[in-house]
């Protein structure tokens, strides 16, 4: 009987190691999963139709180019064919774009209709800015930190672009000046109360149309993602508040528009007005988590697109393409953006292969990226010509 005793007594004990296991295996399975990346390969496919095969001398197609940033990291961008994508920089800013061209050659021996494409590897990242450091006890917000208004950060997103962008406005500056009185002249609580005014006076219309001038929008009571943003922008600015669009693509073509604006030593707070406007107990201050590519912020930009011709371009979410023809001859684009989870462990495949009487040059920028030198032109590591070697 004692023997019994002690055989039931050893078996509890396993029992309640075994339980223990069990529950701390749980919670470091949850642990895990609560931590680990999603990751989505992206491609962007656009088919080409043509009147006629022989006819062009010439073809570009201008696309954005994603980076990693705080909405998101981004892996192994490859054009395809790959000798015809070129990635280049926008010189006022930090975006990027990709350039694909084809001479009269190359396009002769392409069919009649043909595709272009490029992929990527997207993980995004969910934002929640904590505000408890800018807010007393009681809520009530902090004053602003002071900013830093003699950098190009500050100067370039505190003024006027274009017709778009209008701080300075008769209306913008009439609202402004009631919201800023009502917030007693702190800049937290007015940007915060600008993002309420906009969502809940102003209506969604025109989807899809791109941004148009801030009168019209004013005008028309209203836009879509894009030009709500854009009052919600003018309106800070119209205080000194840095704050720019932050412009995205999803998968099926899905396309969306939203703001920031900047915490000096902080940095950019997301605030997305539309979806506030379609979910009014919503909190979309400070918070993003969207399945989305980030692809340029800011916008009316200048972009060197072909033979050192520039153009303005409101935002660059979906693409341009320009072509040129001996005889008169007609090209349509079609895009088609789609994804799909994938495994990635989130390294970079940088092997190259090359003849041996031909070497090339590698260098690690201070990203990470593996820049390749080759014949006095610079690409990267899946094969893109970059437009600047750095």
């Amino acid at each position: 009987s004692i023997y019994y005793m002690y055989l039931c007594i050893q078996i509890v004990k396993v029992h309640r190691f075994m339980k223990r296991l069990f529950l701390l295996s749980l919670l470091l399975c949850n642990v895990l999963l609560s931590g680990a990346q999603t990751y989505f390969e992206y491609k962007n496919n656009f088919h080409l139709t043509r009147s006629d095969q022989t006819a062009f001398s010439h073809l570009i197609l201008l696309a954005p180019r994603p980076q990693s940033c705080d909405y998101q990291d981004i892996f192994e961008v490859k054009g395809s064919p790959a000798e015809n994508w070129e990635e280049g920089d926008v010189e006022e800013n930090d975006n990027m774009f990709l350039r694909f061209s084809m001479n009269q050659d190359e396009l002769i021996k392409q069919p009649k209709d043909f595709d272009v494409s490029y992929t990527f590897i997207c993980s995004p990242k969910t934002i929640k800015v904590d505000f408890s450091q800018f807010k007393n006890a009681d809520g009530t917000w902090k004053d602003m930190p002071e900013y830093d208004t003699t950098t190009s950060e500050y100067q370039d997103n505190t003024k006027q672009s274009g017709d778009i962008v209008v701080p300075d406005n008769s209306t913008i500056q009439t609202i402004s000046d009631n919201l800023f009185n009502s917030s007693k002249g702190n800049k937290l609580a007015y940007a915060e109360n600008c993002y309420k005014y906009v969502a809940s006076h102003y209506k969604y219309l025109n989807p899809l149309t791109g941004l148009h001038t801030l009168e019209q929008i004013l005008a028309d009571g209203g836009g879509d993602c894009g030009n709500l943003s854009t009052i919600y922008i003018s309106l800070l600015r119209a205080k000194g508040i840095p704050a720019r669009h932050v412009i995205a693509y999803g998968d099926k073509n899905y396309f969306h528009v939203w703001s920031e604006f900047l915490i000096q030593g902080f940095g950019w707070v997301p605030v997305d007005v539309t979806y506030k406007n379609g979910n009014p107990s919503g909190n979309y201050f400070g918070r993003y988590n969207y399945d989305m590519v980030v692809v340029q912020k800011g916008c009316v930009m200048d972009y060197l697109y072909a033979f050192g011709e520039e153009c303005t371009i409101d935002l660059l979410q979906t693409y341009y393409y320009w072509y040129w023809y001996d005889t008169y001859a007609t090209m349509n684009v079609k895009q088609t953006i789609t994804a799909k989870a994938v495994d990635y462990d989130g390294i970079q495949d940088v092997s190259v292969q090359h003849p041996a009487n031909k070497p090339q040059v590698k260098k690690m920028l201070k990203n990470g990226r593996i820049i390749i030198l080759k014949e006095g032109r610079a690409y990267d590591a899946t094969g893109i010509r970059m437009r600047q070697s750095h």
